[in-house]
């Protein structure tokens, strides 16, 4: 199937790149285009849905997982260590659940290899109830937004 969902990306169906003005297009063709379209719209309606976070209760450092949309962190995490930016698909946000979390227990977050987070090495987060979402770009490293 052209849609690939688990990245999103679509790659037109044989022969729906070389139709004409006035061609009659094969019902297979159609049926691969029609198709593809319908998951995509699924898909993209999915990804507004809320996904259940990830919560950290366990003391030490954690390393994102590339399926990771949303950490909530409840504990003292001392290093998050972000995944390869181009191995990640969707953007990870990152959230200090808790009283004292990065205040008194920063957090710095440290991506994979060369990546850097908007060209910086790290990042550290140390205010109370903090977030950052962290966009991967697919040639590397990570943008917040």
């Amino acid at each position: 199937m052209p849609f690939n969902t688990a990245t999103g990306q679509y790659t037109c169906a044989t022969g729906a790149t070389n139709a004409f003005p006035g061609e009659v297009i094969a019902s297979a063709t159609w049926n691969s285009v029609f198709t593809d379209i319908q998951t995509a719209l699924t898909q993209l309606g999915q990804s507004q849905i809320v996904f259940l976070p990830r919560i950290i209760t366990t003391v030490g450092g954690i390393t994102v997982a590339t399926t990771d949309r949303l950490i909530l962190i409840n504990v003292n995490v001392a290093t998050i260590t972000l995944p390869s930016a181009a191995s990640k698909v969707n953007p990870v946000t990152i959230i200090g659940n808790a009283s004292g979390i990065f205040s008194t227990h920063n957090s710095v977050i440290t991506p994979n290899g060369g990546d850097t987070i908007d060209g910086l090495a790290t990042t550290t987060l140390t205010t109370d109830y903090q977030s950052i979402t962290l966009y991967p770009l697919a040639a590397g490293n990570w943008r917040v937004m």
